[in-house]
């Protein structure tokens, strides 16, 4: 009886560290981070580092006028909830200083460019009927995946004006 509740109770736990982040229209998203970043900005990711879950991110661009160009902030993969950064390259950031490290909001929309997807179209049906082959799945999927960069990267394109618009008119 003790097992059975100790393992109830810790399936409980881990269900209340799960992450669920909802889904949001994208400028519900955008209003959500301008009021709670104190960082903003465009950057590249220079490096990497797995075995700390470190990351340096050097800015190229600040979109709040609150980072200085050129500067390097290490940031921190939390594991959880969080945009994870993994590999070098161009982001758009929101986010904060804690403990000393940048760290990307939670559930927020900080991506990178190469995959800038913040709410990805769902499935096809055609990828669940029984008679669509494995080929075709494929080729379903790799059309709905490229719809979806088509449509992040023009929403990406808007957003960063639509803050460049703001930062410029304060």
């Amino acid at each position: 009886m003790k097992k059975h509740l100790v393992i109830i109770l810790l399936l409980i736990s881990l269900k209340s560290f799960a992450c669920t982040c909802a889904i949001k229209k994208l400028s519900e998203w955008q209003k959500y981070e301008l009021e709670n970043s104190e960082c903003i900005f465009i950057g590249e990711v220079i490096e990497v580092n797995d075995s700390d879950l470190t990351f340096k991110i050097k800015v190229t661009e600040s979109l709040d006028g609150g980072d200085s160009i050129g500067n390097i902030y290490i940031g921190k993969n939390w594991k959880y909830c969080s945009p994870y950064v993994q590999e070098n390259g161009k982001w758009i950031v929101y986010g904060n200083m804690e403990d000393g490290f940048l760290r990307l909001n939670m559930c927020g929309i900080s991506r990178s460019f190469d995959y800038p997807i913040v709410n990805p179209l769902p499935p096809s049906p055609e990828l669940y009927e029984k008679n669509t082959t494995e080929k075709e799945r494929k080729k379903i999927y790799e059309k709905l995946r490229a719809e979806n960069i088509k449509i992040a990267l023009s929403d990406l394109e808007l957003e960063i004006i639509a803050l460049r618009k703001r930062r410029d008119d304060e």
